[in-house]
């Protein structure tokens, strides 16, 4: 009996792995069909990993299909924060996913080569702009996003 509980716990955890372990066209499929706060937290994960994908990119010398990507990161962060927007949940967590994006992003940017680099700011800011949205819709046309991003 220990031992199929035991199985069964295995196979559990497995599934479960498999299931966290989505695959960037799985995740953008899950967020495009989501509504709401899940929309917001499934785009800013999208997001979030092709951003990575777009550093691997930009590592391997593939800076025009990085910058698609990039582009595309700024449209999930823009969608993200929209359906947060409108259903109103997630929103302080929206934020902070937002920043950390811009920060990341902001990172990246930074080991590009020069020429590379200001199509990565421009993205980098926009993103900024979609947090500063955000903020003026949680705490009113008084709040500015402070520090680096």
């Amino acid at each position: 009996m220990r031992a199929y509980l035991r199985c069964a716990a295995i196979v559990l955890l497995l599934a479960g792995l498999a299931t966290a372990a989505d695959t960037a066209e799985q995740l953008k499929s899950r967020a495009d069909a989501a509504h709401d706060g899940e929309q917001a937290k499934l785009c800013l994960e999208y997001a979030r990993m092709e951003l990575e994908t777009a550093n691997r990119q930009f590592d391997d010398g593939q800076v025009d299909a990085a910058q698609l990507i990039i582009k595309e990161v700024v449209q999930y962060a823009r969608k993200g924060a929209d359906a947060a927007n409108a259903s109103g949940k997630h929103l302080k967590d929206t934020e902070i996913k937002l920043r950390k994006l811009a920060e990341r992003m902001h990172d990246v940017g930074e080991t590009l080569a020069f020429e590379d680099r200001e199509p990565v700011r421009e993205a980098v800011q926009e993103v900024q702009q979609i947090r500063s949205e955000l903020m003026v819709k949680m705490w009113g046309p008084g709040s500015q996003p402070k520090g680096r991003s």
